[in-house]
């Protein structure tokens, strides 16, 4: 009994129609899929950022001035304000902070156009007085 020849696997063709039906897919799929990365590490860092400024407020409420900027990680860490300070999700550097001569008011940041991938140029910034703020062309005094 002959085999037909047809039933033995897929033709040239048929070969190319798949390869370009899973190229189609892909071009679609892998951008979606790097989007909602971006945004879910944009989402880390804005979450980052409030964690943060919470172990500041917590300081604050004790000593009536925010923590040096020159060691203000080591202070939080040390004083249990936090139990460990957070780096950028992007490529692990230290967030920004600076505060004012008194020490009363502060800004945290990350930055800058870090998360362009999620459709955001400039800074990311959290302010005690306006909270969390994406896209900052810089970074505001405190």
């Amino acid at each position: 009994m002959r085999r037909n020849s047809r039933q033995a696997g897929f033709t040239l063709l048929e070969l190319l129609i798949v390869v370009a039906i899973l190229g189609i897919l892909a071009a679609i799929l892998i951008p979606n899929f790097v989007r909602s990365r971006a945004a879910a590490i944009l989402a880390t860092c804005q979450l980052d950022l409030r964690n943060v400024a919470a172990g500041l407020d917590l300081y604050y409420n004790e000593h009536q001035e925010y923590p040096d900027p020159a060691t203000w990680e080591a202070t939080l860490e040390g004083g249990g304000y936090v139990r460990s300070v957070p780096h950028s999700p992007v490529d692990q550097a230290p967030y920004g902070y600076v505060t004012d001569a008194n020490r009363w008011t502060f800004v945290l940041f990350d930055g800058p156009d870090k998360y362009t991938q999620a459709g955001v140029t400039g800074y990311v910034v959290y302010t005690p007085t306006g909270g969390v703020w994406v896209g900052a062309p810089s970074v505001p005094s405190p």
